[in-house]
């Protein structure tokens, strides 16, 4: 056998310390993947949800209560029960007048409505404003 060389049986620990270095840094770039993927679902679901109350409540009869219902459709479809809705103004009916400047926010609890842990967002609101004008 030349100088330098191993033998067989002297490397068969080195696979196990090399998984045992490398396995953790892989589940949390897996796991850290799914976290990132679940946050920006669920930012994503608020900008929807946001948009189409904003766009109910600028509607040329559309009131807050329109408005509310559609933002709870879009995010029930997203599995989100819980959330709150401000309009600005706060009383538009069917007659808010035309060119009125229709503000939306929409906020909910990141914990309580994603998927999985979360842990980025635990404790933490997401909120997004739309604004649109009545047509």
């Amino acid at each position: 056998m030349k100088k330098g060389t191993c033998k067989p049986e002297s490397r068969s620990g080195t696979a196990a310390v090399e998984a045992a270095i490398t396995l953790p840094l892989l589940l949390v770039l897996v796991f850290g993947s799914i976290e990132a993927s679940n946050a920006i679902f669920l930012k994503q679901s608020i900008t929807i949800a946001a948009y189409e109350a904003a766009k109910a409540a600028s509607s040329p009869n559309g009131t807050d209560q329109f408005a509310t219902v559609r933002c709870a459709e879009a995010l029930a479809v997203r599995d989100i029960t819980s959330f709150n809705v401000t309009f600005s103004p706060s009383n538009i009916d069917i007659n808010t007048a035309r060119g009125t400047r229709i503000s939306v926010t929409v906020t909910i609890d990141a914990s309580s409505a994603a998927l999985g842990p979360l842990w980025v967002f635990s404790g933490k609101n997401l909120t997004k404003k739309v604004e649109m004008v009545r047509l």
